[in-house]
């Protein structure tokens, strides 16, 4: 845009005020910021769309309910994502149940994409980690919970869990993992593209990664939705 004061079209970008951009002119030296577009969405649309999405819709089903673009839809989650914080949790923990997930990743027909590691203890999700069904993506999250103190490891019987879980704390039953599969159950429940019956998918390790730990973090109750 150009300058308000003397029309100009030649200016530089100085800062952001109040989440717009600001610009200073280079013929006055006017600071001014961008105008903010009449089509543009409330903050108020774009919980709205998160809150559709933490409830099973994608993002063209989001964008016919509201009436916006799914690209804008999914800029949305995109950038709630990227402003989360860590999944909060006690030091010391005396049960953790693991579990593990797999997904897509690209398109529909390759499910060896992506490996999703499960931690939940009390009702409630304590992280998770990204990557191949192996050892590595399981030795990623113990590396997040070895600094607290933890009573005992349950799993089941996936026989990477031995080679990177202490011995002495660790016992491999499915008896034992029924809570944390219920957990899993309903990342697959409100979450479309975990889902395997159905159009939506994960093009990006970015986007899954987003998409879960804000399911995550609102089942846990450290983010409103509706603000």
């Amino acid at each position: 845009m150009n300058c308000p004061r003397c029309n100009s079209s030649t200016h530089k970008k100085n800062g952001i005020v109040c989440g717009r951009q600001r610009y200073k002119c280079h013929d006055c030296g006017y600071n001014y910021t961008a105008e903010v577009k009449s089509t543009a969405s409330s903050p108020s649309v774009k919980r709205q769309a998160l809150q559709l999405y933490l409830e099973g819709l994608g993002f063209r089903s989001i964008g016919r309910f509201l009436g916006v673009s799914h690209v804008s839809v999914q800029k949305w989650i995109k950038k709630f994502g990227q402003e989360l914080e860590d999944l909060k949790s006690e030091n010391e923990i005396s049960i953790v149940e693991m579990d593990e997930m797999n997904t897509y990743i690209g398109n529909k027909k390759n499910i060896a994409g992506s490996e999703l590691l499960l931690i939940e203890f009390g009702k409630k999700f304590i992280n998770c980690s990204f990557g191949s069904r192996g050892t590595e993506t399981g030795q990623l999250i113990w590396e997040k919970l070895k600094q607290k103190e933890i009573g005992e490891v349950m799993t089941d019987h996936w026989r990477a869990y031995a080679e990177f879980l202490p011995e002495n704390i660790h016992t491999q039953s499915k008896a034992e993992t029924y809570t944390v599969e219920g957990y899993n159950g309903i990342l697959k429940h409100f979450l479309a593209r975990l889902r395997r019956k159905t159009k939506c998918y994960t093009k990006s390790i970015e986007m899954l990664k987003y998409s879960v730990l804000l399911l995550m973090k609102h089942r846990n109750k450290e983010i409103a939705i509706i603000s």
